[in-house]
């Protein structure tokens, strides 16, 4: 069955509060993990992103809020110095962002942790995916994922998730940008190990991701639904089935 992973990324808006809030809420719902965004020191320092970040001490709590609920906790982190303080909190997965899969350096670091890593090809070319895969041979404990940095339909190239898997013969997950909720249904068909979506609080007011990004008091509905659906790709085999529907004469 597919792993659903909320990101709550940056929407926390710098506030452990809002934070704890949404994993309540996510707490009750079928999502498998949950997730925040730690970008590079650089990206603090304008203005308008200074008040996106938040502390080791909030992490500490929030890393033992979402162990409680029993979901997994995960870091998309752009910042190789922050690696050690979030394995002391022992997460239980990595996310690669944008096109860092080509950073060296961040990249190795995560991979010595055996953690499960996601790894973004949102903004990566087929030189990229391939230079990766050969520096990155024999190691079984990453996620290629598919997303296209657009609010489109059209832009979302579901097809690439089987296209992926099958050329490189590795697994791959799905990140949804898609304005569209309901491509991640869609993207069940392509059989994706994971599926990835943001999550903001509401409506009200404009979130860093925004208009991607599902309400939190849609999650529950849509969680669920993703999981029954995902039972009804099946095994691709033609079987003889009996027949279920009652009273019906044959």
């Amino acid at each position: 069955m597919v792993n659903l992973i909320s990101e709550i990324g940056l929407n926390h808006f710098g506030s452990v509060s809002l934070a704890a809030e949404y994993i309540d809420v996510l707490s009750k719902t079928k999502v498998n993990g949950i997730s925040f965004q730690v970008r590079e020191p650089e990206f603090y320092k304008r203005p308008e992103k200074k008040n996106l970040s938040l502390t080791e001490e909030d992490y500490v709590l929030l890393r033992s809020l979402v162990q409680k609920c029993g979901k997994e906790f995960g870091v998309a982190i752009a910042d190789f110095n922050k690696i050690d303080f979030f394995e002391s909190l022992n997460t239980d997965f990595y996310k690669i962002i944008r096109n860092d899969m080509t950073n060296n350096l961040l990249v190795d670091k995560l991979m010595k942790t055996g953690k499960k890593i996601i790894v973004s090809t949102g903004l990566s070319s087929e030189e990229d995916i391939a230079k990766f895969l050969k520096r990155y041979v024999g190691n079984t404990n990453f996620v290629m994922n598919h997303t296209q940095l657009s609010y489109e339909e059209g832009d979302c190239n579901l097809k690439a998730i089987e296209t992926l898997s099958e050329k490189y013969s590795t697994p791959v997950s799905f990140g949804s940008h898609c304005s569209n909720h309901n491509v991640l249904y869609m993207s069940l068909c392509f059989s994706p190990t994971d599926i990835l979506f943001y999550v903001k609080k509401d409506n009200k007011k404009k979130y860093p991701d925004d208009k991607h990004a599902v309400t939190l008091n849609k999650v529950k509905e849509i969680t669920h639904n993703l999981k029954i659906l995902s039972t009804a790709v099946g095994s691709g085999n033609k079987i003889k089935l009996k027949n279920k529907i009652t009273g019906m004469k044959i």
